[in-house]
């Protein structure tokens, strides 16, 4: 079941500890699992592919994003 939908900046803040990142948010980045899973929509993917191709996030931000929601399934995408 979905139970949030990451924002973009949360999703990348939560990649790289940036403290940015409200505890709350943070609880529920770390609290997902495939039971409670927490989505991602295509269009932050769109998003992070436009801030890398700017340099504005660090490059292979988008291949960690991947990589995380191809682990047990806790961070899903939804189209």
């Amino acid at each position: 079941m979905i139970v949030a939908v990451a924002d973009t900046h949360a999703l990348i803040w939560h990649l790289h500890n940036d403290a940015n990142l409200s505890p709350t948010a943070a609880g529920v980045l770390e609290g997902a699992t495939p039971g409670r899973q927490v989505a991602v929509s295509a269009i932050s993917l769109a998003e992070i592919v436009y801030l890398e191709e700017k340099a504005r996030i660090a490059a292979g931000t988008l291949r960690a994003v991947r990589a995380l929601m191809a682990q047990a399934g806790p961070i899903v995408e939804v189209r």
